[in-house]
């Protein structure tokens, strides 16, 4: 007099993940952009590195060009409707580098590049986002950079089954990230040639070390 009946429910899983895959560096009018080699899936996940000359600061634009993935770990598809970017301080969005993206407020932008884009189950899609460095040889250092889906949608009017759209928060974002938002690192140097200077002035000492050796050898021993 008993039965059962069992259902299984699909789910919905949209994640993000952000790397930089090329730094575009341009030194008095001449342009040199180097791609990083870096994947989505690296782990840990490298950070990009630019060294500036300082005797040529004044003459230096740096830009950082980051990939941004959207995957559907699911059973349902769906649409990545709208993603926002936080831009990193010491960084700031440049329209003319960025047509696919709007500025939503004083440290974000978004894209509806991919509200089109319908992901079905295993399906990536990719969007890019390029920043400028604000030149400044005060402005160095680490530059994190952070990116969440912030609307979702699909037919079916499921949740996202391990995260929740539009809840970032920039401060302690380590503690709260969720699969749906990532972060990509990048840090600027200053190239002083002091390195250069110490080296050159220990091989001149040694050679007038050595040559005084010689000559007190020659001429007192």
């Amino acid at each position: 007099d008993q039965d059962i009946e069992k259902i299984y429910v699909k789910y919905f899983d949209l994640a993000l993940l952000k790397w930089v895959t090329k730094t575009i560096v341009t030194v008095d009018g001449k342009t040199t952009t180097t791609e990083t080699g870096f994947t989505p899936y690296d782990d840990p996940e490298p950070i990009a590195k630019v060294v500036i000359d300082k005797k040529k600061l004044d003459k230096t634009v740096v830009k950082f060009a980051y990939n941004i993935i959207i995957m559907n770990q699911g059973e349902i598809e769906g649409y990545a409707t709208e993603i926002t970017d936080y831009i990193p301080e010491g960084l700031e969005f440049v329209q003319e580098d960025n047509p696919l993206w709007t500025k939503a407020g004083d440290n974000k932008i978004t894209t509806r590049a991919l509200e089109q884009t319908l992901l079905k189950p295993g399906e990536t899609a990719t969007v890019e986002v390029i920043f400028t460095w604000k030149n400044n040889a005060n402005n160095l250092g680490l530059k994190t950079n952070i990116a969440e889906i912030s609307e979702d949608y699909n037919d079916k009017g499921s949740k996202d089954i391990d995260s929740t759209p539009d809840n970032v928060k920039i401060i302690d974002y380590d503690k709260q990230q969720e699969d749906d938002d990532d972060k990509a690192d990048v840090i600027l140097e200053i190239k002083t040639g002091g390195t250069a200077s110490y080296i050159w002035l220990g091989l001149i000492s040694l050679i007038i070390i050595s040559s005084g050796i010689v000559l007190i050898k020659k001429f007192v021993l």
